[in-house]
């Protein structure tokens, strides 16, 4: 117990640099809010909230109504997320500036099907929690590189439930399997140029990063399934173990296309996502039970995620900022379990609220 309160402390002391100067009360302690390493929007884990509607591909494993016979449905997205701040801190030496953040987040994504006739079902919920989340970033006074981010996540925990709906659809629709256990553990790191976050014009951000599977579980990598929930004969689990991505983002604020408060923002995102290795289906009325079932191995996938819109700045006086956004996407279907589907498409309108604390 003693040290415990050793340590928080130590964090609470008055932050000292190598010149002997106290940093600012207000860039240093716990639960300190950080005004750099913001998520780029095209971020597919950004802990941010949002709403979202739009066109999403059709498909047998998730539509419980046979008369929906369209290539594209309505869909909706809402994303429930938080970055709390633990401990931030502000570290001058001579003319170098470097800035601290540990912060856990915590985010649920719910994918629903509000117009479907029969019951608009949830059709699938991710939970995300990473804890801790640590960046380091280092500014610099050139006109092209502005800033270095590094943010290092050394264990992510993601696990997944199909609406009990669904789960009910396929068993008596007569799937060979009903449900896919997706639950996981993984660690992530990144490094980014010229974080929009830490900058206060015009901004070229660029970000490269990776996300490794831990194998914590014995036999199993993303996914597993038991014996109840279909037939386990010639089931592979999952064997890859890392994903890959790149993104790009522009941030405007002194741009023509500014309006008022809002500015432009275009962010893309490229991933390169492991597609799950089990069957998918498609409706099918020649065979018995009107599916057809289509097996493709395990693979690696590109997904493009793509935003353009205007954001809201963050101001002191308010409790959070908004934006409204065009997205498009396109690859494997990003929801829990129906990771192998390997074309999905989803073309929208987002609204996205930032708190002010982080």
């Amino acid at each position: 117990m003693h040290r415990i309160i050793l340590i928080i402390g130590f964090f609470m002391l008055p932050q000292i640099d190598s010149q002997g100067q106290i940093a600012s009360s207000k860039d240093s302690g716990l639960f300190k809010p950080r005004d750099f390493g913001c998520f780029l929007l095209s971020d597919m884990y950004s802990p941010v909230t949002n709403i979202q509607i739009g066109l999403g591909s059709n498909g047998a494993d998730f539509n419980n109504d046979p008369e929906r016979t369209d290539d594209h449905l309505i869909l909706e997205e809402i994303t429930l997320g938080a970055d709390i701040p633990f401990f931030s801190t502000k570290l001058r030496s001579a003319n170098q500036v470097w800035r601290l953040s540990v912060s856990g987040i915590l985010s649920s994504v719910i994918w629903f099907d509000f117009l479907n006739p029969i019951s608009a079902p949830i059709l699938n919920v991710d939970y995300r929690l990473s804890c801790p989340e640590i960046m380091v970033l280092k500014e610099f006074t050139s006109t092209y590189l502005k800033n270095f981010l590094l943010r290092i996540a050394p264990l992510q925990h993601e696990s997944t439930h199909i609406g009990d709906e669904l789960t009910l659809y396929r068993k008596s629709a007569g799937f060979p399997i009903s449900r896919i256990d997706v639950s996981y553990e993984s660690g992530e790191a990144s490094i980014t140029l010229n974080d929009p976050g830490a900058v206060k014009g015009n901004n070229h951000a660029i970000s490269l990063g990776g996300k490794l599977l831990y194998s914590l579980r014995s036999g199993r990598g993303f996914y597993s399934m038991h014996p109840w929930e279909g037939e386990t004969a010639g089931f592979v689990s999952s064997t890859r173990r890392l994903e890959s991505y790149i993104r790009y983002q522009y941030d405007g604020p002194d741009g023509p296309l500014r309006i008022g408060d809002f500015y432009p923002v275009i962010s893309a995102e490229v991933r390169f996502r492991v597609k799950f290795g089990y069957p998918y289906y498609e409706t099918d009325t020649s065979s018995p039970n009107g599916l057809k079932e289509i097996l493709k191995p395990e693979s690696y996938a590109p997904c493009l995620n793509f935003y353009a819109g205007w954001h809201q700045p963050k101001q002191p006086e308010h409790h959070g900022s908004i934006g409204g956004y065009f997205r498009y996407y396109q690859g494997i279907n990003p929801h829990g379990q129906f990771r192998n589907i390997p074309v999905y498409s989803f073309i929208g309108l987002v609204l996205i609220y930032e708190p002010s604390f982080i």
